[in-house]
């Protein structure tokens, strides 16, 4: 644990996990600033007004005018393009953020001489096409990223790893997997499904769900148990630390759609809509998370059951102003 004059900075925090994660650290009484770039996003109900920072880590000078103002002692890095259609639909922004802002983050740092601790949220995508054969997925596992994004996630890692290994940086790397809670993007699968099956439960749409391909299964980890994984890390540090963040179990993405179908008091039909459907080449991805539980005794707590209807209440909830 670090002394009671640190202070924590978390970039990108208007996405989906900043919310959560500024919640989750709060009762730690440690000052907490949060960069935004897009205004809509800042919650002052969580943090003081003077307290969120705008800054596009694309600019090298507004980085290094952040971590000179701000002196943290411990940040977490979250600022990114995290959608993959975004990223390959637009490279150049995708390596100017994920990559690029990162090295302006880990120079300014440098720079600024005053070693804080940085947590790098890279992505389990950097893994890439794993073969069933090889079992869960490990963080001894080589880095195949099979998509720009992920490309990305992986580049900053090494670049990250590269001012460790240098001694200039302290540093910790997490590679979570499928997260998921209110508030999620309807561009994710499960948010998506979820506001399918609201606007039905509230007669907005016709009783059809549109899907891709559910015939694969993935680790889905409740978003309040990533960002509690994220809150022991400041807790007990580890220099170097590399670590899957996952639920540990897999689940047919079809056994998530039946169980949020459940949920509605209407007969739903699901229908195979081709423009979403995406042959995936690897059906299932198990994840070990062995590593962060033995060095945290962190598991997982929420059950995916109640996530999914969190997430379904939470779409209730933000349509029912909506008119049929």
């Amino acid at each position: 644990m670090l002394a009671p004059h640190s202070s924590i900075l978390i970039t990108g925090a208007e996405g989906f996990v900043g919310p959560y994660l500024i919640s989750e650290l709060s009762p730690l009484k440690v000052p907490i600033h949060a960069t935004y770039l897009i205004p809509e996003g800042k919650r002052t109900d969580l943090l003081p007004e003077n307290h969120w920072i705008s800054c596009d880590l694309t600019n090298r000078q507004a980085v290094s005018d952040l971590i000179r103002t701000v002196r943290p002692t411990f940040i977490y890095h979250l600022a990114g393009i995290s959608f993959v259609p975004v990223a390959e639909s637009n490279r150049k922004k995708a390596l100017d953020v994920n990559l690029g802002g990162t090295l302006n983050l880990l120079e300014a740092v440098v720079e600024s001489g005053g070693n804080p601790r940085v947590v790098l949220i890279s992505s389990g995508e950097a893994y890439g096409k794993v073969r069933e054969e090889m079992g869960a997925l490990r963080e001894n596992f080589p880095l195949r990223p099979a998509n720009f994004y992920a490309a990305t996630k992986a580049a900053a890692e090494k670049i990250a790893w590269s001012f460790f290994e240098r001694g200039e940086i302290s540093l910790t790397i997490f590679r979570p997997f499928n997260h998921i809670g209110p508030g999620q993007s309807p561009s994710f699968v499960v948010s998506d499904f979820a506001r399918q099956v609201a606007r039905i439960t509230l007669s907005l749409s016709e009783p059809r769900v549109y899907v891709g391909d559910i015939d694969v299964y993935r680790d889905f980890t409740d978003v309040r148990d990533i960002v509690r994984g994220y809150r022991l890390s400041y807790e007990k540090f580890t220099p170097g630390g590399i670590y899957n963040l996952a639920s540990g179990r897999v689940v047919a993405i079809r056994k998530i759609l039946e169980t949020l179908i459940s949920f509605s008091n209407r007969p739903i039909e699901v229908v195979c809509d081709p423009a979403r459907f995406r042959k995936a080449e690897v059906r299932k991805v198990e994840v070990s998370v062995e590593r962060f539980r033995n060095a945290t005794g962190w598991e997982p707590r929420i059950p995916l059951k109640q996530t999914l209807r969190n997430v379904f209440e939470a779409w209730l909830e933000k349509l029912s102003g909506e008119k049929p």
